[in-house]
C-alpha cells in the first residue's frame, strides 16, 4: 500500500490511487504540503474547524497515517491522512466518510455508560481525547457527591447521578457529546459553540442540577461545580486539562460556574474572606501579602476588634488567623468567647505565634482552634494549610446540611403519622385539637433553657426536637380508656380515677410493642419514657410507679410541666380555662404536684414567651447539630 514518503508517485499513479480509494471514501482530497500550510479553511467544516488542517500538518512531520474521528453538524466522521510524495513533493492523501448507523449502533453498545446513559471513558480515551477542532470543553463534578452516596445509600447515589446526566443533557445541544468521565464527574464537548453561548448553557446546566430532583430523596438539593474554556484546533484532552484548572478554581464554593473567559472576575467575586488578627502590622502585612492572590482580606489590631469584625461579617468569614499575644483581650480570650458562642463550630480558626511551646499548642486545640501555626512563616506551608482548612470546613457545613435535609424529611414523616394519632387521640378525648401541638411547643421551649442552666443536662438539637416530638405520644394510653370516664363532665370517682391512672402503662406498653420492632430508636424510647412517667411527681407522689427526684426521666420531667400548664389553660368538658398568670402560681405553689425546681427555674424564665410560642404556626422541628 502506497502509505509513506519513501514511495514517490507521479502525477498519474497519484491521480489512479486517488480514484481507487474514492470507491470507499465519499471524500478524498490530495492536498500538497503548501496547500495544507496556506489553506485557511477544514475540508468538512469550512472556516469552523481546522482539525483536519492540523491533523495533516501533523501527517507531514511524522510521516506516519493520522486516524480521526470527527463530530460535525450532528454527523460522525472517520478520516484518514496518508502522507506520500508526489513528484517528489510532499502531499498528504486525505479520505473522510461518515460513520453508518449500523457501525454507529455497534458503538454506542460499547460506547455508552449503563448507569447514566450518556458516553463512557473509553469513548472519551478512544474517540474523543485526541480530537482537534473549534469547541467548548467543560467539566463538571458533582458536589459532595460521596458523603450523599455514603449517607442515602448507593441506589441512592445511582438515582443521582443518572438525574444530574438528564439535567446536564437539557443544558446542551442534541448535538453536544455527555461524557461520563469519573465517578461523579462529566465532560462536555460543544463543537462550533460561540463564546457567549458556551457560558451560558454552563450556568444553565448548573441551574438545572441544583433544580434536579432525585426520586425518593426529593429533599435534597445537589449542586454542581463548573469549569470551562474553549478550544482552537487543540486536542479536546488539552482542553479537558485546562477546564479541570478552572474547575479546581470553582471548587471553593459549591455550585460555582467559572470560564476562560471570566475566571478572573469569577474568581475574584469567589475568593473566601479571611480575618487576620495581629497587633503587628508587620505580620499583617506579610500574612496578607501570602494570602491575597486566592482570598479576600481583612484584618484587625487587637482582640477586641476582631471579634467586631467576627460580629460584623458573622457568615461571610471563611477563617481566621489569630496572633496569641495582644494587647487588651489575648488571642486565646477571643478564641474562649468564639468557643462560648459555639462560633468556632462553623468558623475555622489558626493560631498564629512566635510561641512553640506544648502548653500553648495544647490550650489552643483545647479551646477549639483548627490549627496552629509558628512564625517564621513559609508561605507555601501557610496557603496550604489555609486552603485546606477553609475547603475542609466548606465540606463539613454542605454535609451537615445534607444531613440536616435528611433528618428533616424523616422527622416531616414521622410527624405526619404522629399527628394523625395524635388528632385520633384528641377526637376520642374532647381536647381542643391544638393540645398536642402546644405541648410539642412548651417541651422544646423549656428543654432549650434547661440546657442553658443546668450544668450536667446536655442535650443537643436533635435529642431536644426528638423529645418534643415524643411528646406527642403522652397520653396514647388513653385511646383504651372508656368513653364514659374518658369524657365525663364531672369529677372522677375514686374507681374511675384509678381506672383513669392505668393510660401511662397501657400507652408506655403499646409503644414498647412498637419499638420492638425499631430497637434503638430515640424517638421510641423517649416517648415510652414520656407516656409511661409523665404524671411521676419530683416528691415521688406521682403514678405509676412512684419514682421520685432524678430517677425520672428528664424527658418525662419537661412534658408533665408542659402537659399541666396547657391543661390549666384550656378549656376541657369539665373545667373552664384558667388565666396563664394563675395558672404559673399554681404550678409554682405546688398545687398540682411538686417538679423540679430547676424546671420551676426555667418555667419563670420563659412565663413571658409561652403565649408567643403557641401562638407560632407548627413548624417542623430544629435541624439536627453536627
Amino acid at each position: 500500500m502506497l502509505n509513506t514518503h519513501e514511495v514517490n508517485l507521479t502525477d498519474e499513479e497519484a491521480a489512479v490511487e486517488v480514484a481507487r480509494v474514492a470507491k470507499t471514501y465519499p471524500v478524498v482530497r490530495l492536498l500538497s504540503a503548501d496547500q495544507i500550510k496556506s489553506e485557511p479553511n477544514c475540508l468538512l467544516a469550512g472556516d469552523r474547524c481546522p482539525c483536519l488542517r492540523q491533523s495533516s500538518l501533523e501527517a507531514l512531520a511524522d510521516s506516519d497515517e493520522v486516524s480521526e474521528q470527527l463530530l460535525n453538524d450532528g454527523t460522525e466522521y472517520r478520516a484518514r491522512l496518508r502522507p506520500l510524495k508526489v513528484e517528489g513533493e510532499p502531499h498528504v492523501l486525505l479520505m473522510v466518510r461518515p460513520i453508518d448507523e449500523q457501525e454507529a449502533a455497534e458503538e454506542d453498545l460499547v460506547y455508552t455508560d449503563v448507569l447514566t446513559s450518556v458516553r463512557n471513558r473509553r469513548y472519551y480515551e478512544e474517540k474523543l481525547r485526541s480530537a482537534r477542532m473549534n469547541a467548548g470543553v467543560a467539566m463538571i463534578d458533582v458536589d459532595d457527591f460521596r458523603a450523599f452516596n455514603d449517607t442515602c445509600g448507593r441506589h441512592a447515589g445511582d438515582l443521582a447521578l443518572g438525574a444530574v446526566a438528564t439535567a446536564i443533557r437539557s443544558g446542551i445541544r442534541s448535538t453536544d457529546e455527555l461524557v461520563r468521565y469519573g465517578c461523579d464527574k462529566f465532560v462536555v464537548v460543544m463543537p462550533n459553540i460561540p463564546s457567549d453561548d458556551f457560558t451560558r448553557r454552563l450556568h444553565q446546566v448548573s441551574d438545572a442540577v441544583h433544580s434536579t430532583i432525585i426520586p425518593g430523596h426529593e429533599y435534597v438539593s445537589l449542586t454542581a461545580c463548573v469549569g470551562g474554556v474553549r478550544i482552537h484546533g487543540e486536542t479536546v484532552d488539552e482542553g479537558v486539562g485546562r477546564a479541570a484548572q478552572l474547575l479546581s478554581r470553582a471548587k471553593a464554593k459549591a455550585g460555582t460556574v467559572v470560564t476562560d473567559a471570566d475566571s478572573i472576575e469569577a474568581f475574584q467575586s469567589e475568593k473566601p474572606l479571611v480575618l487576620i488578627a495581629d497587633d503587628s502590622e508587620m505580620n499583617r502585612a506579610i500574612l496578607s501579602e501570602m494570602l491575597k492572590d486566592e482570598h479576600c482580606i481583612l484584618e484587625a489590631d487587637n482582640g477586641r476588634a476582631a471579634l467586631d469584625m467576627v460580629d460584623r461579617y458573622g457568615d461571610e468569614l471563611s477563617l481566621v488567623l489569630l496572633d496569641i499575644v495582644m494587647p487588651g483581650i489575648s488571642g486565646f480570650e477571643v478564641l474562649a468567647d468564639l468557643s462560648r458562642r459555639s462560633g468556632i463550630d462553623n468558623l475555622p480558626v489558626i493560631m498564629i505565634s512566635s510561641e512553640d511551646s506544648d502548653d500553648a499548642v495544647l490550650r489552643a486545640y483545647e479551646l477549639g482552634a483548627s490549627d496552629y501555626i509558628n512564625r517564621p512563616f513559609d508561605s507555601r506551608v501557610v496557603r496550604r494549610r489555609v486552603s485546606n482548612t477553609i475547603r475542609l470546613y466548606a465540606k463539613q457545613r454542605r454535609l451537615t446540611n445534607l444531613l440536616s435535609q435528611q433528618y428533616n424529611e424523616r422527622v416531616k414523616n414521622s410527624r405526619m403519622l404522629i399527628d394523625i394519632m395524635a388528632g385520633v387521640m384528641e377526637l376520642r378525648n374532647g381536647e381542643s385539637g391544638r393540645h398536642v401541638t402546644n405541648i410539642e411547643k412548651l417541651t422544646e421551649l423549656l428543654l432549650g433553657y434547661l440546657v442553658q442552666r443546668s450544668g450536667t443536662i446536655s442535650l443537643d438539637n436533635e435529642e431536644r426536637s426528638t423529645i418534643a416530638l415524643a411528646s406527642a405520644l403522652h397520653d396514647i394510653g388513653k385511646m383504651s380508656i372508656d368513653d364514659a370516664i374518658l369524657n365525663k363532665p364531672g369529677r372522677l370517682t375514686p374507681e374511675e380515677f384509678e381506672i383513669m391512672k392505668t393510660h401511662t402503662t397501657i400507652g408506655a406498653n403499646m409503644l414498647l410493642e412498637l419499638g420492638s420492632h425499631h430497637a434503638g430508636n430515640a424517638l421510641m424510647e423517649y416517648a415510652y419514657q414520656i407516656a409511661r412517667w409523665h404524671h411521676e411527681r419530683w416528691d415521688g407522689k406521682g403514678y405509676p410507679d412512684g419514682l421520685k427526684g432524678d430517677e425520672i426521666p428528664i424527658a418525662a420531667q419537661v412534658v408533665s410541666v408542659a402537659d399541666v400548664y396547657d391543661a390549666l389553660t384550656s378549656v376541657r368538658v369539665y373545667k373552664d380555662a384558667i388565666p396563664h398568670e394563675e395558672a404559673i402560681q399554681m404550678i409554682l405553689d405546688g398545687k398540682c404536684g411538686t417538679f423540679n425546681p430547676l424546671l420551676l427555674d426555667c418555667l419563670l424564665e420563659v412565663q413571658d414567651q409561652i403565649a408567643e410560642t403557641l401562638a407560632r404556626p407548627a413548624d417542623v422541628v430544629a435541624f439536627p447539630t453536627i
